[in-house]
């Protein structure tokens, strides 16, 4: 759902700095909830620090598109915002707060990336912390019986299987002919781990004697030959060297893990909460309709700068 409501808003950025559009900067209310008003200005302010965040973390790029979509996408952004304050208001309620330190922390990439406002930037960012709080809360509430976690897992457990999984460590060297020395060490029952710290070039790893820890299949980009070579390794085993945009690489596979259908109790926890997820929105939009909240898209319209 957040996700989906991101894209909308990253579309819009581009459509209105494609299309010329001016935003209206008023006092108009938008959003009434109980004695807290939300101006047009307000929102306006809110929506270009929010859409230039969203655009920065997905790298949208700005193209021509129609701008007689924009007045729809900026009702939904009216709408997100007014289903925002009442996960607030709820989260008031509660008690709950995102911390200044969960705050900041979210805040340094944000700050490295050039967004400006840093005023009403923290408060978005806070705002949407603590939405993130009272939203858990709210999952954690909401009961699934048993007996239907059952049902969905018989359903789709053919579905649930783990892919296969190695865990790897590796010495990493400037040229083939270096990469080749060491794999004739370790033929010689030389230590792995102790070459490592000593002749890798890879300092990161280097420390952990090489190790890399345990990925499975697909989750190194384009399917690098870093990764084939892992997984035709076999079950456990030495291979190399292997090129890569980094050097060259002896690969020590040191666990294989085959792929595994998980079981009831393996998979319990996460179909449990895939079926809260499911019941959120009821939850959510109970929590709308006994606020009151009311919204003006109309006072929230964008007008043409060339009018």
């Amino acid at each position: 759902m957040r996700a989906s409501i991101a894209a909308i808003v990253s579309t819009c950025l581009a459509l209105l700095l494609s299309a010329g559009l001016a935003l209206a900067n008023d006092d108009s209310i938008v959003i009434e909830l109980r004695d807290h008003v939300v101006t047009c200005g307000e929102l306006n302010d809110r929506f270009q620090v929010a859409v230039r965040v969203l655009a920065m973390q997905q790298g949208v790029s700005l193209a021509d598109q129609n701008p007689s979509v924009i007045e729809r996408l900026r009702v939904q952004y009216l709408d997100k915002h007014a289903t925002e304050l009442v996960m607030l208001w709820e989260a008031d309620r509660r008690d709950v707060a995102a911390s200044p330190e969960e705050v900041d922390g979210a805040l340094d990439a944000l700050r490295t990336s050039g967004i400006e406002g840093e005023i009403l930037l923290r408060k978005i960012v806070q705002d949407e912390q603590t939405v993130q709080l009272v939203t858990e809360l709210l999952l954690q509430e909401i009961a699934i019986p048993p007996g239907d976690v059952v049902t969905l897992h018989h359903d789709i457990k053919h579905t649930l299987i783990t892919p296969e999984e190695v865990c790897v460590r590796h010495i990493q060297s400037a040229s083939a002919e270096a990469a080749e020395e060491i794999l004739a060490e370790l033929e010689r029952d030389a230590d792995f781990a102790k070459l490592a710290s000593e002749r890798s070039e890879d300092e990161a790893s280097a420390g952990k004697g090489g190790d890399l820890g345990c990925f499975q299949e697909g989750h190194v980009p384009a399917k690098s030959e870093f990764e084939k070579a892992a997984f035709e390794a076999g079950k456990v085993g030495v291979v190399g060297p292997i090129e890569s945009e980094f050097g060259y690489h002896v690969i020590d596979v040191y666990e294989y893990k085959p792929p595994h259908e998980l079981t009831l109790n393996e998979a319990f926890d996460d179909i449990e909460r895939e079926l809260k997820q499911e019941l959120l929105p009821r939850r959510v939009n109970t929590l709308i309709s006994e606020s009151g909240i009311k919204t003006y898209p109309e006072n929230f319209a964008a007008s043409d700068a060339g009018g």
